[in-house]
């Protein structure tokens, strides 16, 4: 059977679509503990609880911590538990939490609320579907992570517009309640059927062996695992140190705090919020053709060889934020940070599987996630103490530029220069 690295991207959509559908419904609803989509409801929240930029971002700040110490316990899952089963549990927890959300009525919900929908979205959701496609394919698995991935560009995209247009008509409650019904019964019903193995899925999976029936023979130029490492064993890689959890936390950081603090951005650009929320559509457009892009360049040169290259993107769309004066240098910086934001997740979760393999990668970015996610929690509640304290846009790019620039430097060191692109356990 030919290798899955070398049918085209159209054979193997055609043969996968049913999986890549799964993972992008996951993706799609994870939007709920998505930063860009409770940010939307931010000036509501503060209004109702009295709180400022500051506050709401600390409290943000404490919940996402809190639920980055439970992803790291609970995203072991993934090593035991059925994709099916597990995919179910977590989107009924992330529609309970949405439904929760509504009743937010002060600090304490609100805190709470924050902290289930971290958890069960941004944190398991992502976690659920991205662990099992860097297990099931091999020769393919960037292309698989980035067309997963696609459900978040949507709701980037879709989101905002619809929250904004909606806000004109019903309270913001209504919309907690709303959603999470419709997500759970379009999805959760198709979810074994859309779960189940075929053909071009060349990696193992969660369980051991796999039927040869299932999984294609993969030819000696094809890709391989890497030998079976775990988490404590990662604790002793100095790369894992000194260059993923970056390549992980400083983009999080960088576009929490941006989509977090957007509505008091746009006031600083003085962009009407609607005018600022119509170009969602190009950061949409833009992270799928950046996540294409990252896909296709993982399965032809690693992860680890374009780790480097693709942080480019966020460099200069910050840069690109502070200058922009028009409309279409605003516009140039969404396409710009879209691209930065869908290039990188198929980089990441590729370069855990390459590095460390696939049978213990439930624990393993149980390990890794949970920093991500505590980088999140941190840049709400740093970006709204510099705001409150009178930093207006120069000095947060300053930050932001000189953090994404660490991230050029590092991988190319290690990964290009030293060529450190494997890890042998001692």
């Amino acid at each position: 059977m030919t290798p899955a690295r070398q049918i085209a991207t159209s054979a193997f959509i055609r043969s996968e679509w049913r999986f890549m559908l799964y993972g992008i419904l996951m993706s799609l609803w994870s939007s709920f503990g998505q930063t860009f989509f409770i940010s939307l409801f931010s000036y509501e929240i503060r209004s109702d609880l009295g709180l400022s930029h500051g506050a709401f971002g600390s409290y943000y700040a404490i919940a996402t911590t809190l639920s980055a110490c439970t992803l790291f316990w609970l995203g072991k899952l993934a090593d035991s538990v059925s994709v099916p089963r597990l995919s179910l549990m977590t989107m009924g927890a992330v529609c309970l939490a949405a439904m929760h959300f509504s009743t937010v009525s002060g600090v304490a919900s609100l805190c709470f609320g924050i902290y289930l929908l971290r958890l069960s979205g941004q944190g398991m959701m992502y976690h659920v579907f991205s662990t099992a496609m860097g297990r099931r394919y091999q020769a393919a698995r960037g292309r698989a992570l980035a067309f997963s991935g696609f459900g978040m560009n949507i709701g980037e995209a879709i989101f905002p517009v619809l929250v904004i247009l909606a806000l004109g008509f019903i309270d913001w409650r209504l919309i907690w309640l709303i959603l999470p019904v419709l997500a759970f019964a379009s999805f959760a019903p198709v979810i074994p059927a859309l779960c189940q193995r075929t053909k071009y899925q060349d990696g193992p999976g969660r369980d051991r062996p796999v039927s040869d029936s299932v999984i294609p023979q993969i030819d000696d130029s094809a890709p391989t695992d890497m030998p079976e490492i775990r988490r404590y064993q990662v604790k002793g890689d100095i790369i894992f140190w000194a260059v993923i959890i970056w390549l992980m936390m400083i983009p999080g950081f960088v576009i929490t705090g941006l989509f977090f603090h957007q509505i008091h951005i746009a006031q600083l650009k003085e962009v009407p919020l609607w005018a600022w929320s119509a170009n969602y559509i190009w950061y949409a457009i833009a992270a799928i053709g950046g996540a294409v892009l990252s896909g296709i360049m993982i399965d032809r040169f690693s992860a680890h060889k374009i780790a480097s290259f693709v942080q480019i993107f966020l460099l200069v769309a910050i840069i690109m934020l502070y200058l922009a004066e028009t409309p279409f240098w605003l516009a140039v910086f969404f396409v710009l940070f879209g691209a930065s934001g869908g290039v990188m997740q198929p980089v990441i979760n590729a370069l855990l599987a390459e590095r460390y393999g696939t049978r213990w990668l439930g624990e393993i970015k149980a390990l890794a996630s949970p920093l991500n996610v505590f980088s999140s929690a941190l840049s709400p509640a740093v970006m709204g103490w510099m705001i409150d304290s009178g930093f207006g846009l120069d000095g947060l790019s300053v930050m932001l530029a000189a953090m994404a620039g660490i991230n050029i430097i590092m991988p190319f060191i290690w990964f290009n220069l030293l060529d450190r692109t494997s890890f042998t356990p001692k």
